[in-house]
C-alpha cells in the first residue's frame, strides 16, 4: 500500500481506468467475433 498521498490518488485513478479499459477491450472483442462471424457467413449487415 501506498505512503504518499499523491500515489494513493494515483492507485485510485489508474484501477478506475483498468476497469474502464477492461470493459472497452471486452467490447471490442465482442464487436471483432460479431464481423468475423458475419464475414464467414456471408452476411452483409
Amino acid at each position: 500500500m501506498a505512503n504518499i498521498k499523491s500515489q494513493i490518488k494515483r492507485n485510485k485513478t489508474n484501477e478506475k481506468a483498468r476497469l474502464r479499459n477492461r470493459a472497452v477491450k471486452s467490447e471490442l472483442k465482442t464487436y471483432t467475433r460479431k464481423v468475423k462471424a458475419a464475414v464467414s457467413t456471408g452476411d452483409a449487415e
